[in-house]
C-alpha cells in the first residue's frame, strides 16, 4: 500500500469528520434555541427529546457519509 494514498485518505477522513461535527453542532444549537432540547433532555428527563436528538445527529453523520462516498 502506498503511504501517500494512506495519508491522503486519512486526511480526507479527518476533514469530513470535522465538517460533519461542525454541521451537527451548528444545527443542534439552532434547534436548541427554538425547542430547548438541552433543557428537555437534562432537566425534564425527556426520553423522547433525547431519542430525537440522537436520531438527528446520526442522520446528519449518515448524510455526510453518503455525500462523501458517492
Amino acid at each position: 500500500m502506498d503511504v501517500n494514498t494512506l495519508l491522503v485518505s486519512l486526511g480526507n477522513t479527518v476533514l469530513w469528520s470535522l465538517v460533519a461535527i461542525v454541521i451537527v453542532v451548528v444545527v443542534f444549537e439552532l434547534l436548541d434555541l427554538r425547542y430547548h432540547l438541552r433543557r428537555e433532555v437534562f432537566e425534564e428527563n425527556s426520553s423522547a427529546a433525547a431519542i430525537f436528538s440522537a436520531a438527528f445527529i446520526v442522520g446528519i453523520f449518515y448524510t455526510v457519509v453518503q455525500v462523501v462516498i458517492h
